[in-house]
């Protein structure tokens, strides 16, 4: 129930105000032409200034516009100085359930002053009437105290003043936590603390509060120290009282349903609902509505806090969600500051919406304090983004420190940080880690708990794993451009083990011409005190069981843009050992660049381009599957580019590409057994380093140019061409300097037609029209050079071992193209392609420079002197049987060896949105290997996902991976099982995650994918 302190009201309240709308206050009222007073009984009586009437209910007293109700009343009546000699001051004070009714607005309270004037008849109808002094009586003395409340400040004109109160003592505002006055206090300083609680109910007064037009900023007079918000505090509520708080200033009761708003100079609106509010003031009297000077033209105008209770609620929506969301709190109590956006709120609840990830964030909280719009101080507090009654997963803590916070500059996006003390993680409801500190973006998935793991493998035992945000473990936000995070693991087979991962970005933009100075980057380690043994389905151990070792791995990738169109990179690796990726992190190893140490700047405008690059291996070792055959990788010592593309000379087309090189071989310093391998057993066959490989650093540079001629002959085009190239090497095998030329000349012949047939219709493989296109090619290259390709050490693929080759390639494109959609929304679609190609080599390379000599042969028109030389016959299709369903397949046959080299099908189909399925299969002669894939994703329901993938090769008859996994979906975290066995690695175990996106902004692809694949492997 609300309590307030009541004000002693003063003898200056007027009637008549109360029978015009709010914003009329200050115009001048006509007196009433009657006052029909009637009761049970009525006292008359003569003082020296007045007429007295004490009348015993019930009473009723009916004015022109305005009727008055009561148990009991006194009046006084006098005339008025100054005016007409029938015009009179009629004093009135109800006791007892007393009510005004004026114009269909009501109000009440069970003592109530009120001052009117009547310039007409007066009558009083009593069943029992007399006439005797009864200035001594109980009922006199109260009602004499209520018009003469002696030292308290008078209440002046007002739209309604109705008092009531038991007590009689002086309304309470709420304290600020400073100590000052509501009035005198720093807009700047902290929040309000709880409303003091009050001492006497306030009756019900029904009168429906009038809500005045918008109007300009408020002003005071030159040294008011009032602080009043820039638009008005409209309000709607069945019943209302003015009275006066303790510090003589006016303030507002409203009760049974009450509805406050608040528009915002910038848009914002501010919506505040309650049984029973009070608002409060900076007036010292309501003849200030009147004083020339202010803008206040109504009550609302002058509103400055509100304490609201029973069922209160606050809705903050800004005017540009995009930027901050949807705030809304609910509590038992609440009192908020208009001029500060300050507010406090007991036993609250705060529910807002993350304006990137549209998730919602939920506080439950004993006590929250608003500092500013989007700004929140609570006590006691569980924070979560889970919508059950019991949150999937939260952070329960003694205090939690809240803010949204807007870009700052253009693009920026919101975020919701937050601080919190004494935190306890929870998931169900259920503790299950402590910390003192924590701290967040809910924004950005910057959380303290990243991801938590387990599971147990034959290569790693049991595990548990774990990752956490730096900065919110320590109880700080992290930056907006920076995120840090740690991982603490432990493996049963291999030890504990841990890493520190990071992720940046930054940047302006300078100068008068708006250049962009960007840069991001990304730092990831891991290491690991391990005593086990490797198991990566090599044939050798590359460990001996339980000797202890510390590994691990460090890399660091860094962009930099420039102006003037200048761009830069930065890598740099560090691993401990070769089978330490390949064991532990195989993705990295299979898909990603060397851990090595680089350095590339580029400079591209228009058609011109330079770049340098600097790299090297300080590792002495093979850090990428892709040089594992080689045992080395290619250092360059630098390397300079400089290259033009597509430049108009005369009637043709200018390329040029120039590179001068420092090159190395930096072998790795471990044996093949130290790798896995037996010596005789090497991991494949090599691509670089064929002519052999020395320890100095060779000087190369490479200077290629070609000019093309197009032109159009009838319905063909015509892209002749003549290349040439030079190559110095400053040593070779021979231990001799070389000098290499090269030239050759080639064209492109090109054409395309087609038919439509308006009249294909099948709605079985949804065909509605059909358009043939085919378009013919044919390329022809011949060249010649001055230096075998076997004379040359190889160090790049795409300039080393160049054949002096003529070749010519019979090609045929062909598209059938089908309308698909339906009316209204036709669109174009190439149901079925078919690519058809013929590549016939002369002057090939030896066989043993053509290693594996039964594998598919490619030509490449762009660079043919780098084509594969092995005649052959390659062919691919693709089938769109459906815009849920594709076929595609495609096929390589060697012509050297007659035999079919490589060759694959398969099928995708995505039935509806809960499955998804996948078969194909894969065959390559040279491995006589034919692999056999099926998978499928099902969602059995909202909640739960399944996923199936099985490969088995018919070729080895064996098998190669079997995985299932499952997705159970919570509002606020994911749960991921995992079985899997893979017959390549001799690998099998089961692992399951825990990954929160509540209290983040989601889990994105990559970090489910990493889930998925048990983090590592």
């Amino acid at each position: 129930m609300l309590a307030l302190a009541i004000a002693w009201a003063s003898p200056a309240a007027i009637l008549a105000p109360l029978l015009m709308p709010a914003p009329a206050v200050a115009q001048y009222q006509a007196p009433s032409e009657k006052l029909l007073m009637s009761g049970k009984s009525a006292v008359t009586w003569r003082q020296v200034d007045a007429d007295v009437i004490l009348i015993e209910g019930p009473v009723s007293l009916e004015l022109e516009r305005a009727t008055l109700s009561a148990k009991q009343a006194v009046l006084w009546l006098s005339p008025e100085a100054g005016n007409e000699p029938n015009r009179m001051k009629v004093q009135v004070v109800l006791v007892g359930d007393g009510k005004v009714i004026a114009d269909g607005a009501v109000r009440s309270g069970e003592r109530m002053l009120v001052n009117a004037s009547v310039a007409g008849r007066v009558r009083l109808t009593a069943v029992d009437r007399a006439e005797k002094d009864q200035s001594g009586s109980e009922l006199y003395k109260l009602a004499d105290s209520i018009r003469n409340p002696g030292a308290a400040p008078a209440v002046a004109a007002a739209p309604a003043v109705a008092v009531a109160g038991a007590n009689q003592t002086p309304a309470t505002r709420p304290a600020p936590a400073d100590g000052s006055t509501p009035a005198s206090r720093d807009p700047a300083s902290t929040g309000p603390t709880s409303p003091a609680r009050p001492a006497v109910p306030i009756a019900a007064a029904p009168l429906v509060a009038a809500t005045g037009p918008a109007i300009a900023p408020t002003t005071y007079p030159a040294g008011s120290a009032a602080v009043l918000p820039a638009t008005p505090v409209f309000f709607e509520a069945p019943e209302l009282e003015l009275i006066q708080s303790d510090d003589g200033t006016v303030a507002a009761v409203l009760s049974k349903g009450v509805k406050l708003m608040h528009r915002r100079p910038n848009g914002d609106l501010i919506e505040l609902q309650g049984q029973r509010v009070v608002l409060f003031t900076p007036l010292k009297d309501l003849k200030e509505l009147q004083k020339d000077g202010r803008q206040i033209k109504a009550i609302q105008d002058a509103v400055t806090a509100a304490y609201i209770e029973g069922d209160a609620r606050i809705v903050y929506t800004p005017a540009d969600q995009r930027k901050i969301g949807e705030q809304r709190l609910e509590a038992a109590r609440v009192y908020y500051e208009f001029t500060t956006d300050r507010a406090v709120l007991t036993d609250a609840v705060l529910r807002t919406i993350d304006p990137k990830a549209q998730i919602p964030i939920t506080v439950h909280a004993k006590t929250i304090r608003q500092l500013a719009a989007g700004e929140y101080k609570t006590e006691k507090t569980e924070l979560s983004t889970s919508a059950f009654a019991v949150p999937t997963y939260s952070i329960k803590a003694e205090k939690i420190y809240i803010r949204q916070e807007p870009g700052k500059e253009e693009g920026e996006e919101t975020r919701s940080i937050f601080e919190a003390e004494n935190t306890t993680f929870r998931t169900f409801g259920v503790p299950f880690f402590w910390l003192p500190y924590v701290g967040g973006d809910l924004s950005n998935n910057k959380t303290p708990l990243r991801n938590i793991g387990g599971g147990k493998s034959s290569s790693f035992g049991v595990e548990a794993q774990t990752e956490w945000g730096l900065f919110e473990t320590f109880g700080k936000s992290p930056p907006r451009d920076l995120d840090l995070s740690y991982q603490v693991d432990y493996y049963s087979d291999r030890g504990p083990a841990g890493g520190f991962n990071g992720k940046y970005q930054g940047g302006s933009v300078v100068g008068q011409d708006k250049q962009p100075w960007n840069f991001e980057g990304q730092f990831k380690s891991y290491a690991v005190y391990d005593e086990g043994v490797d198991d990566i389905g090599r044939p050798l151990p590359t460990q001996i069981e339980g000797e202890q070792r510390l590994r691990g791995h460090v890399m660091w990738e860094h962009q930099h843009i420039l102006p003037d169109n200048w761009q830069a990179q930065i890598r740099a690796g560090f691993v401990s050992d070769p089978t330490f990726l390949e064991q532990w992190f195989p993705r990295q190893f299979d898909r990603e660049l060397p851990h090595d140490v680089s350095f590339y700047l580029k400079r591209q405008k228009e058609t011109e381009a330079f770049t340098i690059l600097a790299q090297f291996q300080p590792n002495e070792q093979v850090t990428t599957s892709d040089l594992v055959q080689e045992q080395f990788e290619v250092e360059h010592l630098p390397e300079i580019g400089y290259r033009r593309i597509g430049d108009a000379i005369g009637p043709g087309t200018f390329y040029s590409n120039n590179l001068v090189s420092g090159l190395h071989f930096q072998g790795s310093r471990y044996s093949l057994q130290e790798q896995g391998y037996f010596a005789s057993n090497p991991p494949g066959q090599p691509s670089l380093g064929t002519t052999g490989t020395t320890d100095d650093v060779i000087w190369r540079g490479d200077f290629r140019q070609q000019v093309n001629f197009p032109f159009s002959a009838g319905p063909f085009r015509v892209v002749p061409y003549v290349m040439g190239r030079y190559t110095a090497y400053s040593d070779s095998p021979d231990d001799s300097m070389i000098h290499r030329l090269y030239g050759g000349v080639g064209a492109r012949i090109t054409t395309a037609f087609w038919k439509v047939d308006d009249t294909v219709e099948n709605r079985l493989f949804d065909l509605h029209r059909m358009r043939h296109v085919i378009e013919p090619e044919i390329n022809v290259f011949t060249s010649a050079t001055t230096v075998d390709r076997g004379d040359v050490y190889v160090f790049d693929e795409q300039i080393d071992p160049v054949n002096d080759i003529s070749a010519v390639q019979f090609a045929l494109h062909q598209r059938w193209q089908t309308y698909r959609g339906g009316p209204g929304r036709w669109r174009s679609v190439d149901f079925f392609t078919l690519n058809l190609e013929a590549n016939l080599f002369s002057n090939q390379p030896e066989e043993d420079q053509r290693k594996p000599i039964g594998f598919r042969g490619l030509y490449f028109p762009t660079l043919p002197e780098v084509s594969v030389a092995r005649n052959s016959i390659n062919a691919d299709a693709t089938w769109r049987i459906s815009d849920t369903t594709a076929l595609l397949a495609d096929v390589q046959w060697n012509a050297d060896k007659s035999r079919l080299a490589t060759a694959s099908i398969g099928m995708v189909v995505q039935r509806d949105e809960r499955m998804t399925y996948y078969v194909g299969t894969r065959y390559i002669d040279e491995l006589n290997s034919n692999i056999t894939t099926a998978s499928i994703d099902y969602q059995i329901s909202s909640r739960y996902n399944v996923a199936i993938g099985q490969s088995f090769d018919f070729g080895q008859g064996e098998n190669v991976v079997s995985t299932a996994s499952v997705i159970r979906k919570f509002d606020t975290l994911f749960i991921v099982v995992k079985a899997f066995y893979n017959q390549t690695t001799d690998q099998n175990g089961f692992s399951f995650s825990i990954v929160p996106r509540g209290l983040a902004a989601g889990v994105d692809s990559e970090v489910l994918n990493t889930t998925l694949e048990n983090q590592r492997r």
